[in-house]
């Protein structure tokens, strides 16, 4: 299997995005919200406008020629992170969140029932910092809150140099 490598994502990866997208919501929210949040997700699309709109700020992971997952981090909040649903257990999700927390990233939200993502993350060391009541197209959720802890500095090794 080819290598995965994160990039900048480029104005040509638009339309891969947004199917990426398109798809990620399909798999891991839709099953969760009700018929009418998904008919709504369905004409509204709302991936179109997020990728129109920050695509020069989204990394992508590329394997071989495809695109096979993203993320969009802005200062030390991870926006989103996505991986292409067959990719899921090769490797793509661990190669983005080491580039996004290598990056700065300190804070993200995740929907209570996205139990795989949420076991993802305390594997990495994020903990839960609480709970918000929320929508998504429509469907009442639950969305928590996590935080990454700063690493510890290590202090100096060795003899203290003389003055």
């Amino acid at each position: 299997m080819p290598e995965i490598s994160i990039r900048p994502a480029q104005a040509r990866d638009a339309e891969a995005l947004k199917d990426l997208l398109h798809r990620s919501w399909r798999t891991h929210w839709g099953p969760h919200v009700s018929a009418p949040s998904r008919e709504r997700f369905e004409r509204e699309l709302p991936a179109n406008d997020y990728v129109d709109e920050f695509v020069s700020h989204m990394q992508v992971a590329v394997r071989g020629h495809d695109i096979v997952g993203m993320y969009h981090l802005e200062g030390d909040y991870l926006h989103a992170i996505h991986v292409a649903a067959d990719q899921i257990g090769s490797g793509v999700g661990r190669v983005l969140m080491a580039a996004a927390e290598e990056g700065g990233a300190r804070r993200l939200e995740v929907r209570a029932f996205n139990a795989r993502a949420r076991q993802f993350y305390a594997a990495r060391g994020w903990q839960e910092v609480d709970r918000a009541d929320a929508t998504e197209m429509g469907t009442p959720v639950v969305t928590i809150n996590m935080a990454r802890p700063q690493a510890k500095k290590r202090p100096p090794q060795g003899r203290p140099k003389p003055i």
